[in-house]
C-alpha cells in the first residue's frame, strides 16, 4: 500500500533531478534556504532535504518517491510510475521480438482457454456457446497483429476503417485488451484468464461476450510494447452476428 504525505510541501522537479542544494544555493535571482520543517508520513515523522524558496517549502520529488514508495527516475523527462516501488532508475525494457514468453506455453492453447473461458461465462449466464470458424480466428489474429505492430490500441484500425473492416462482414463486436508480460510474471497469472478478468470488469466488453445476437468469436494474440514500452501482449475477441457468415479477411492494415 502506498503511503501518504501529511506534510504539504511544494514538489519541484528542478530540484529533484538537477542540482543538490547545499547550506544554500542562488539561483534565477532565488535565494533557497535548508528548512528543518518537519515532514510525517502516515504519522511517522521521516527525515528528508527541504528547502525554503520565497516562503515555500521545496523537497526533491525523488526523495517523496522513496518514501512513499513509487518510482521517480529521469529518461528523456522527469517519468513517475506510480505502480512501480522506488528505483531511481528506468525500467529494463526489451525489444519486441526479446519478449518473455515464459507466461506463453503456446498461442493457440491461449486462444483455446479464452474461448473457453468466455463459453463457460456465457453457460452461467444461460447462454448458447459460441462456435469458432478458422476465417474469424484468422480475423482476430489480423486485429492483434495489426494493433501490435502499429502500436494503435483502438477499435480503430492503423488505416482509419473501423475494425469490422478486417472482414467483409460489417456485423460484428470487438473487445481488445493489453496486458504487461510483466505483470504476468510478477503475479504468476495467465494471459487468458488476465484477459477474460479485464473484459469482465469492464461494462461494454462484457456485454459483448454476453451478448444474446452473436453466436461465433474468434481470438487473436500478438506480442508487442505498450505505450511505455513495457513487453505487452495484445489480446483480441472478435463476435459475429448471428445469421452472418464472411468469406474474406484482410491482411494487417499499417
Amino acid at each position: 500500500m502506498k503511503k501518504h504525505v501529511h506534510y504539504t510541501l511544494t514538489l519541484i522537479v528542478g530540484i529533484a533531478l538537477g542540482a543538490v542544494l547545499c547550506g544554500g544555493a542562488y539561483a534565477a535571482g532565488v535565494m533557497a534556504q535548508p528548512t528543518w520543517q518537519p515532514i510525517y508520513i502516515d504519522g511517522d515523522r521521516v527525515e528528508m532535504e527541504a528547502y525554503n524558496i520565497n516562503g515555500n517549502n521545496y523537497v526533491r520529488l525523488r526523495d517523496i518517491g522513496k518514501e512513499v514508495g513509487f518510482n521517480v527516475y529521469w529518461q528523456d523527462g522527469v517519468r513517475i510510475d506510480r505502480s512501480s516501488d522506488y528505483t531511481g532508475e528506468p525500467p529494463v525494457t526489451s525489444s519486441p521480438d526479446e519478449i518473455n514468453t515464459s507466461s506463453i506455453s503456446s498461442m493457440d492453447d491461449v486462444k483455446s482457454k479464452i474461448v473457453s473461458l468466455t463459453n463457460d461465462l456465457r453457460k452461467q449466464n444461460n447462454l448458447k456457446e459460441l462456435q469458432t470458424s478458422d476465417l474469424l480466428m484468422q480475423a482476430a489474429q489480423v486485429r492483434a497483429d495489426e494493433i501490435a505492430l502499429s502500436g494503435v490500441y483502438s477499435h480503430t484500425r492503423p488505416n482509419g476503417k473501423p475494425f469490422y473492416a478486417v472482414t467483409d462482414c460489417p456485423y460484428a463486436a470487438e473487445n481488445i485488451d493489453c496486458v504487461m508480460d510483466l505483470y504476468l510474471t510478477q503475479q504468476n497469472k495467465s494471459l487468458a484468464e488476465t484477459a477474460i478478468y479485464d473484459w469482465r470488469v469492464s461494462e461494454g466488453h462484457l456485454k459483448n461476450m454476453l451478448n444474446t445476437q452473436v453466436s461465433a468469436i474468434g481470438v487473436g494474440i500478438a506480442k508487442g510494447a505498450d505505450a511505455n514500452g513495457m513487453e505487452s501482449w495484445y489480446c483480441v475477441q472478435l463476435f459475429l452476428y448471428d445469421g452472418y457468415t464472411i468469406t474474406w479477411v484482410d491482411s494487417p492494415a499499417t
